[in-house]
């Protein structure tokens, strides 16, 4: 693995997508696969692009701008996999080259552990400035709008509800949820519903360890399988790291999750790819070469 050094970028496309997912940023790569007239750059230039930058060049002018805005524009609605677009570079791009290209669209989305937060509080506040900053998806919910308002403009996605615990059903399997309200009974409701549905990922409850044994407890009594009751994590936090002012319990809470995360994502299985995979990739390739076929009979006819 590259330990690559913030200061000194990756100028290539290949480097560019190394240093891109270690960075657990998603990505596309952008490939000219067929071109017809004059065009700015040949058959097989790459660039790589990410929200925030772009690596190599695909000749620059318009069609550079219109294919990084292209890429943008799904890399921001999650988008993965492939897709081949066409660009006349006269007729829509303005340019003087009187071509046309197609660029094939290679997305490669990251997947992001998603942290559901129960409470908009203190301690919410203070985690939400430590993860927010972090590749997670992060969301507060809470029956307070004037706390969410406050949350909010952490630039974190919030969600009023009245009756937090009815939201518990909507989370996306495999969540993260961190309860941390202010009402005590509010916490053992959405504590029994998350451990009820058995796919989430983690379910910890903020608390003393005389709280967690009465949760436990009583959870024990309502599951329907009462072993369910001890994935309660309960209190939250590594309990190496000490005291209990809102910013040191959310750096412990913090430190807990991120090394939950990290070790979960250092396990998990290589894609493997299958027969599937690979008459995707025929059929994508027998399509670029119809349309390679296609921009040849268009420069002919000009």
């Amino acid at each position: 693995m590259h330990n690559w050094n913030q200061s000194l970028q990756p100028h290539n496309w290949l480097d560019a997508c190394g240093y891109l997912k270690e960075q657990q940023q998603a990505y596309c790569i952008a490939t000219v696969i067929a071109e017809a007239g004059s065009t700015p750059r040949a058959n097989g230039a790459k660039m790589v692009i990410s929200q925030q930058q772009q690596f190599d060049t695909l000749g620059g002018g318009n069609l550079e701008y219109q294919v990084i805005k292209h890429a943008r524009d799904h890399l921001q609605r999650g988008q993965n996999g492939t897709q081949i677009e066409r660009f006349s570079l006269a007729a829509d791009l303005a340019q003087c080259c009187g071509g046309a290209v197609q660029v094939l669209f290679e997305y490669f989305a990251v997947k992001q552990a998603h942290i559901t937060i129960y409470g908009a509080g203190h301690v919410s506040h203070a985690l939400c400035q430590i993860l927010s900053q972090l590749p997670f998806s992060l969301e507060v919910i809470d029956n307070r709008q004037d706390w969410l308002d406050s949350i909010a403009k952490l630039g974190v996605n919030t969600h009023y509800h009245p009756e937090p615990v009815q939201t518990i059903s909507e989370l996306k399997p495999a969540s993260n949820v961190l309860i941390i309200s202010q009402d005590h009974s509010l916490d053992f409701e959405l504590s029994l519903a998350a451990l009820t549905r058995q796919d989430l990922h983690f379910v910890g409850v903020i608390g003393s360890a005389t709280k967690a044994q009465r949760f436990k407890y009583r959870l024990a009594e309502k599951l329907a399988k009462p072993e369910l009751s001890e994935q309660l994590v309960c209190p939250i936090g590594l309990p190496e790291v000490q005291g209990k002012l809102p910013m040191q319990v959310a750096v412990s809470v913090s430190a807990q999750l991120i090394s939950l995360l990290h070790n979960d994502h250092s396990n998990a299985d290589q894609p493997i790819l299958n027969d599937t995979k690979r008459n995707q990739h025929k059929q994508q390739w027998q399509t670029v070469n119809s349309l390679r076929k296609q921009l040849a009979r268009e420069s002919n006819e000009q």
